[in-house]
């Protein structure tokens, strides 16, 4: 799954979305730290559940992709993409 993930960008994907929340909590939370404000990224493929009887491979449910990227990595990229550089 995590291969398929790669070759449709989803990585990209979740990481525009972490510069979005990085920005809006910026901009809306008084005293917003991204270290504290951020967690991970999840993704659920339903195709890939059956409730309780969900395969268990290498200690991680079939269908569920997750990703805890270093906060910094978020305000480097938001930067990036604000015409800053990292």
């Amino acid at each position: 799954m995590a291969e398929a993930m790669m070759a449709a960008h989803y990585p990209l994907q979740a990481m525009l979305y972490c510069v979005a929340l990085h920005r809006f909590l910026g901009s809306r939370l008084l005293g917003y730290d991204p270290a504290r404000h951020l967690g991970g990224v999840g993704y659920l493929f339903v195709r890939g559940m059956a409730g309780a009887a969900t395969p268990i491979v290498d200690g991680t449910s079939c269908g569920i992709f997750g990703w805890f990227r270093p906060a910094g990595l978020t305000v480097a990229a938001s930067e990036l993409l604000g015409g800053r550089r990292a």
